[in-house]
């Protein structure tokens, strides 16, 4: 499966996130959920580090674009990622920020009509 170059702007984005994420107390993390008894990284974490990695599969940009639908239009989450320490503002940044939004939304576009040919 051909992969895709990740803009740098989005990949500094994502590591900036995955830092700042660390840095807090595990209950405090976003992107991190119970797995029996301890806190394991989620989803975020886990698109975070791909974005960071430079290169993402078609697989990944589809499951970008369906978090940031389900994410991007909430009222309450727009609202809370204004506070840039909040977990709602850290998770957007795990998956690339607002840019990434674009950029995926484009890409997958281009591969679409390619595969339609």
């Amino acid at each position: 499966m051909p992969t895709y170059p990740v803009p740098r702007s989005i990949r500094d984005i994502a590591q900036s996130a995955i830092e700042q994420n660390l840095s807090r107390p595990l209950a405090q993390r976003a992107a991190y959920k119970d797995d029996g008894d301890k806190r394991v990284a989620g989803t975020g974490m886990r698109t975070a580090r791909k974005l960071v990695s430079g290169r993402v599969d078609k697989e990944q940009l589809i499951l970008m674009r369906a978090w940031f639908a389900r994410h991007g239009e909430s009222e309450m989450e727009k609202e809370n990622r204004k506070d840039k320490t909040s977990k709602a503002s850290i998770a957007w940044r795990l998956w690339g920020g607002s840019g990434a939004v674009s950029w995926v939304n484009s890409l997958l576009k281009e591969i679409e009509r390619k595969e339609e040919k």
